[in-house]
């Protein structure tokens, strides 16, 4: 049997991957990052450590659009209610991928642990739709991970994503993953205004063009460029490293 493992870029699945590989053997286990073409280049440095120390290939996929292409081709705004970007880049090729894999049967590997409960149904329900699928979820199996997973992936001498190191619950998108919320769209502006800045416009581009009415916008009631005006002095940023606290890779 082969044991997929979704890796995210993040330092979650980065210890899923490691639990998976001790447990079943490298030969029985494939490494799988899908590639939004929108990510911080810190991230791939962070894959390449992982291929060093897991000593083992990731197998990479990527469909050559950025969630703001995936936006403009259906003609969508993408936003933290419906993300598009996420069916269209993450879920429907890995889904795909699982799919036409041979020979089955094959296990897939999330990285959701005991906090995000609430979430595992779902992914679990949908994959195991396809025959001769199941779905695990390793950050459960018993020793449960104690330390926070930067410190145990700095354990391994691999130095963790810098969006974490500036803050970022996620190390998703470079920082401006549509799901995330106001605070995290401010830290963006502080820490790398020029791509707060082109979500910005990429909004402000898309209402026009699609004639949408003032509700409809990334964030709930709220633009970016308004967000942007909004408590210039307040930016309620958190200090300190960051953990993975949500993922757009999996069906939930």
């Amino acid at each position: 049997m082969k044991h997929i493992v979704s890796l995210s870029g993040g330092t979650a699945s980065a210890i899923v991957a490691d639990r998976v590989i001790k447990k079943y053997g490298r030969d029985n286990v494939i490494l799988y990052f899908m590639d939004t073409n929108w990510e911080d280049k810190d991230l791939y440095r962070f894959l390449k450590d992982l291929e060093h120390y897991f000593e083992m290939d990731i197998v990479r996929h990527k469909d050559g659009r950025t969630p703001l292409q995936v936006g403009e081709d259906i003609r969508f705004i993408l936003n933290n209610r419906v993300r598009a970007c996420s069916f269209q880049l993450k879920i429907k090729p890995f889904t795909e991928m699982i799919e036409s894999y041979q020979p089955k049967p094959v296990t897939v590997h999330l990285g959701l642990d005991w906090s995000e409960e609430h979430r595992m149904k779902a992914p679990k329900e949908k994959y195991e739709q396809i025959e001769g699928v199941s779905v695990d979820y390793p950050l459960t199996w018993k020793p449960i991970p104690l330390q926070k997973y930067s410190e145990i992936v700095e354990s391994w001498g691999i130095e963790i994503p810098r969006l974490y190191k500036m803050g970022f619950p996620h190390n998703n998108c470079g920082g401006r993953c549509v799901a995330q919320g106001k605070r995290e769209w401010k830290r963006l502006k502080r820490t790398f205004p020029d791509r707060f800045q082109e979500v910005s416009d990429w909004e402000q581009k898309m209402r026009k063009e699609l004639g949408t009415a003032k509700d409809k916008s990334i964030l709930k009631n709220i633009t970016l460029a308004e967000l942007k005006e909004e408590n210039k002095d307040q930016m309620d940023m958190f200090e300190g490293v960051a953990e993975d606290s949500f993922g757009c890779f999996c069906a939930y």
